[in-house]
């Protein structure tokens, strides 16, 4: 670890840029953008063996036991001793057999809804919920700032093999985690333009898009809120991703693409996307849990009206330059500060695709022979609304999660600022994803400004 200070029992490691952004846009202590995991559990439980897991993963992982903490250097993370967490307990067991889903759902959203003091660790919470004698859940919601996505499969297979490991002596534990999260902040910090600077200095400014935002004063309430998109079925998507594969692209950018082609009519002459990426590349990250994931900037040239095809192959070769020159945003910031857009972004809106998500499933032999059956079950979040004071690089104003699952359709959700966009607007940006894919279809050489992708919602 990289300490930079240390008092008796903690120790203050660095901070991401991301996670100093998000703890300036929270604008005070308490938020609520918070997100839920959840490990379903068939068989018989002890709660003491669960207990003791939760234990071992906190000693394990640094963000487990994180804050922030402010320092002369600015925001950073103030990692407490290894504890043994609270862990909660509530029974739905009582409820009928159809109902007991929602309510799991609800129990979710209302814990996520709770916020969480950024200051004092740790920044997650533990509930076992019983659905059935044999049957449970371990809910834990997590803040955003010390979870992403990634972690998600990371935190599951690190608590069913200690889980196993717990049960027989005899099962080796997972191996220790070589990269925390601190210690790539820590890495973060060596980084700078370098030999990119050329590059990103001639990325900034782009066309900001002409979107019908509402007027909003500097003092009205800022959340973000979640809009389901409509589903692109599997025989669509798998041809859509076809069009752009003859113009080179691979599916992300396809897709990409697409949520451009459905934006086309707001859009000028080019545009920055910020595509999230994951982070986990380097040697010894992907197994950190934590939020090491960021944006890679990217500028797209829509000049010429281009086909849907044209489109998705520049934006390939666009993302596949950006990622060259590829160096974290809280850098861009630091040493461009003028490529700063007056709302405190970089990018026009972000777009984060999830390829090919399969349910994760495992089954462990218990102490009395019989089976536990273990799943990573997503719960849905577009019930959430988390609150903000100010724009950050994690929560532009428009952000399109794509999920591209295993058997090949696409769904997803459009995250947005309210009140900034009114649901009028909303409820046309999230079927223009779908008109755009029937009218891409339809016409594949017809140039995206002439697509009919437009409903009857915002004028």
């Amino acid at each position: 670890m990289s300490a930079l200070a240390a008092d008796a029992g903690t120790v203050v490691l660095p901070a991401t840029y991301l996670q100093q952004e998000w703890v300036a846009a929270v604008g005070g202590r308490e938020s609520n953008h918070n997100i839920p995991h959840a490990i379903e559990i068939t068989g018989p439980v002890d709660l003491g063996d669960l207990a003791a897991v939760l234990a071992a993963l906190v000693e394990r992982h640094e963000t487990m036991r994180a804050a922030f903490v402010r320092t002369e250097a600015g925001i950073a993370q103030q990692v407490v001793a290894p504890f043994r967490p609270d862990l909660g307990f509530e029974d739905l067991s009582h409820l009928p057999q159809t109902a007991r889903r929602a309510a799991l759902e609800e129990l979710a959203v209302q814990r996520c809804e709770q916020p969480v003091d950024l200051f004092t660790a740790p920044l997650w919470s533990a509930v076992v919920v019983r659905m059935a004698p044999r049957h449970h859940v371990l809910l834990t919601v997590w803040h955003h700032a010390v979870f992403d996505g990634w972690s998600n499969a990371v935190l599951f297979r690190d608590f069913h093999q200690l889980y196993r490991a717990r049960l027989d002596p005899g099962y080796p534990p997972p191996p220790a985690p070589k990269v925390q999260a601190g210690d790539y902040a820590a890495h973060e910090r060596t980084l700078g333009l370098g030999a990119n600077a050329g590059y990103w200095g001639e990325q900034f400014p782009a066309d900001p898009p002409r979107l019908p935002v509402e007027r909003t004063g500097p003092d009205d309430p800022l959340w973000l809120e979640a809009h389901p998109l409509p589903l692109v079925a599997a025989a669509a998507a798998g041809a859509v991703l076809r069009l752009g594969a003859q113009h080179g692209a691979k599916p992300a950018s396809a897709l990409r693409a697409l949520v451009l082609a459905s934006l086309a009519p707001y859009l000028g002459d080019d545009v920055m996307i910020g595509c999230v990426t994951a982070n986990r590349d380097a040697p010894g990250v992907s197994q950190t849990v934590g939020l090491v994931s960021d944006h890679v900037p990217v500028r797209v040239d829509l000049r010429d009206n281009p086909s849907f095809g044209e489109l998705a192959g520049r934006v390939h070769d666009a993302t596949r330059r950006a990622h060259l020159h590829r160096v974290p945003v809280g850098v861009l910031r630091q040493e461009l500060p003028g490529a700063i857009r007056p709302d405190g972004s970089l990018f026009d809106l972000s777009i984060n695709y999830m390829p090919h998500v399969r349910a994760r499933a495992v089954t462990i032999t218990a102490a009395d022979g019989g089976s536990i059956g273990m799943l990573l079950r997503p719960l849905p979040t577009d019930r959430l609304r988390p609150r903000m004071a100010s724009s950050f690089s994690g929560a532009v104003r428009l952000g399109f999660q794509l999920r591209h699952s295993y058997e090949g359709h696409v769904s997803g959700d459009l995250w947005a600022h309210r009140p900034a966009f009114a649901t009028r607007t909303l409820d046309e940006l999230t079927g223009n994803l779908g008109r755009a894919a029937h009218a891409v279809l339809a016409s594949p050489g017809r140039g995206i400004r002439d697509l009919a992708v437009r409903g009857g919602g915002a004028g």
